[in-house]
């Protein structure tokens, strides 16, 4: 008898917790750090879902050269474009004030 073996390509990426919605609106807005070291940025998506809505948080680090901040103000971020359907593959998650927030996520599409 052959021996079944399972190619581990598609499997992989089809395991795990994936949200599909919809983007409503996408801001950022930097802060400094306790130990006064600099600022971060966190983008905040927010997501439609059949129901219900899910906040996708984002840290930046302004030195990565992904977002831009002028002083406490971000000029520049990786926004999502509104309207548009997105797909993440969801690595770490919370529940706060009953709403679904998303701490880490890949983009899928």
């Amino acid at each position: 008898m052959a021996e079944k073996t399972n190619g581990t390509g598609q499997n992989e990426k089809l395991n795990g917790l994936f949200v599909r919605g919809v983007v409503m609106s996408s801001t950022a807005k930097a802060l400094k750090r306790k130990d006064g070291t600099g600022v971060f940025v966190i983008a905040r998506h927010e997501l439609a879902l059949q129901p219900g809505l899910a906040v996708w948080e984002a840290f930046h680090d302004p030195k990565d050269g992904k977002v831009k901040v002028d002083g406490e103000t971000v000029t520049e971020f990786p926004k999502l474009t509104d309207f548009q359907q997105v797909t993440l593959k969801v690595l770490r998650w919370e529940e706060k004030d009953k709403r679904f927030v998303i701490k880490d996520a890949e983009l899928v599409t």
